[in-house]
């Protein structure tokens, strides 16, 4: 059996789990964690200029590319300054690893107001994370880490969070790797299978609803080969964007239960199938009552089925294998000839409610559509034209819009495009970003710019918390408080962080900049002035 520090042995035992990156920032606690990187060049390391930025870039990496990335931070200020990104991912059902340093395991817990101290770490931990545990012998750490990764490739995703002592990460010891084992997905069963297929080949007018879980499981193609059988039209949550096309003939786009335009349609279904949608109030503000009342809702969390809302039939499993045990269970044909529904008559309602409501935003969300290609990743912040983007921006492709969901945090947008682009470095990468959350993670473009990634980052500029403002204004009188905001030279700050700079007249030299801007190296920055008034200014969900 191999002697190594437990710096080593963690290293080790991520790199048995096939992970290859790591997000992090070395200071005197996790030393020989780092010093265990320099003799692996396979494993690339990426210096965010904020823990807060390591785990964000983390999610990043795995919404685009449905692996797993590590993140490395020293205990106390280090472990907690990642708290926003961790809980943001268990939100989110994003999977990575954090690893942290922990004081000396002689004094862990014992508040001697130790440098970096943090007393209960692990209960700390448990609140933003699916699986919390520390080791504290070197012989220890691939159990433990092994544990961690399996945590979060088994059931829903979440973070996992482990910390190791700084003396045991020093330390010697007899530590093997353990060979990673492949993990089944699990399937539903057969007799609830039974029960679905029944329920949905008897219905006259189906309808599917697809959330995150669909596209975590990879399950695009069952989903579309479901909906070709049934011939039901596919409406999709604000994670579930991408799973079916917008553009496909039986694709309904997301966001409809954030606009006043489906109750006719659900009152119409008789049947709905929900995949991997745990009716979050971002996505849907029913939490799914509005579905219609017989429903056959798919999800790996068993804890999701009934949360909100009764289901006819639960089946609790992978959706990809489930969809595959209820395509059999279907039986072989085409089903019905044609939908019972004119999806592009739905579509048109739809556009001409959008034109009415957000006519200018619309406007520039489709030059910004026509300028990007069709597989490009788009990064959402919480800004006006990226709330208008969760209904109104067309993606067509499975992992390319990440948005900050329920959680909704600030300053999202840029790390992710980072961790986005270094696990996609192939594809096309885009921040959306309003200038006040611009400025929570500004700092990581100095790690975009180092990494020489390229990618765009599109900064919208009103001085304001622009939805804030609005809101402030309808809901309390124009009581305008801490919502104005003295926003810096953006390109300026841009160049000087290392990245190209531009500064824009207007929205509409958005489209041919972008365009001009993806065909060159490293990273560039956007600013766009932005100036929407009228019922435009915020989308109605927020304005209730």
């Amino acid at each position: 059996m191999p002697q190594m520090t437990g710096g080593q042995a963690v290293v080790a035992a991520l790199r048995a789990e096939g992970i290859d990156t790591v997000f992090g920032i070395v200071g005197t606690h996790n030393a020989p964690l780092f010093d265990a990187l320099y003799d692996c060049p396979d494993v690339r390391l990426v210096t965010p200029r904020h823990e807060q930025g390591a785990a964000m870039m983390a999610d990043g990496y795995a919404r685009a590319s449905g692996r797993v990335a590590a993140c490395f931070t020293v205990p106390g200020p280090g472990f907690t300054n990642t708290l926003t990104g961790l809980g943001q991912a268990y939100s989110d059902s994003s999977p990575l690893v954090l690893v942290a340093a922990q004081i000396d395991s002689r004094r862990v817990d014992r508040d001697l107001e130790d440098f970096h101290e943090l007393r209960r770490s692990l209960e700390v931990a448990s609140a933003a994370t699916g699986y919390a545990a520390r080791a504290s012998r070197v012989e220890d750490i691939p159990a433990v880490v092994q544990a961690a990764v399996r945590s979060t490739r088994s059931g829903r995703p979440r973070p996992a969070y482990v910390e190791v002592p700084m003396d045991v990460l020093a330390a010697r010891g007899v530590a093997e790797p353990l060979p990673s084992v492949a993990l089944s997905a699990p399937a539903a069963s057969p007799e609830a299978v039974q029960r679905a297929a029944t329920l949905l080949r008897e219905a006259r007018r189906p309808l599917l609803y697809v959330g995150g879980g669909a596209l975590k499981a990879g399950a695009s193609a069952e989903v579309l080969e479901v909906a070709l059988r049934l011939q039901a039209p596919v409406l999709s949550s604000l994670h579930g964007k991408g799973v079916v096309p917008d553009d496909h003939p039986l694709g309904l786009g997301d966001g409809w239960r954030q606009l006043p335009l489906l109750s006719e349609v659900l009152r119409q279904a008789d049947v709905a199938l929900a995949i991997g949608a745990r009716f979050d109030g971002v996505s849907d503000p029913s939490q799914g009552r509005s579905l219609p009342e017989a429903l056959v809702h798919l999800d790996i969390d068993p804890r999701v089925i009934g949360r909100h809302r009764p289901a006819t039939v639960g089946l609790v499993g992978d959706a990809r294998q489930v969809l595959r045990q209820l395509l059999q269970a279907l039986g072989p044909g085409e089903g019905p000839g044609r939908c019972w529904l004119d999806t592009a008559q739905a579509r048109a309602e739809r556009r001409r409610y959008l034109e009415e409501r957000a006519g200018p935003v619309l406007h520039l969300l489709d030059e910004l559509r026509a300028a990007l290609p069709r597989e490009t990743i788009v990064c959402n912040d919480l800004n006006l034209v990226s709330y208008w983007a969760q209904v109104a921006l067309e993606v067509y492709e499975p992992r390319t819009y990440l948005h900050p969901g329920s959680y909704g945090s600030l300053g999202f947008a840029l790390p992710a495009a980072i961790g986005a682009k270094i696990a996609r470095p192939e594809r096309p990468v885009v921040a959306l970003c309003g200038d006040g959350g611009f400025m929570f993670t500004c700092q990581e473009l100095a790690v975009a710019a180092q990494e020489r990634l390229d990618l765009v980052v599109v900064v919208f500029k009103d001085g304001a918390y622009g939805a804030l403002k609005v809101l402030q204004d309808r809901k309390l009188g124009g009581r305008r408080i801490g919502v104005e905001l003295g926003s810096p030279d953006f390109p300026a700050l841009a160049r000087a962080l290392g990245a190209r700079g531009w500064g824009l007249d207007s929205p509409g030299a958005l489209a041919p900049a972008l365009r001009e801007a993806l065909a060159l190296p490293g990273p560039t920055l956007l600013e766009v002035p932005l100036a929407i008034e009228g019922r435009a200014a915020i989308p109605p969900w927020m304005a209730e």
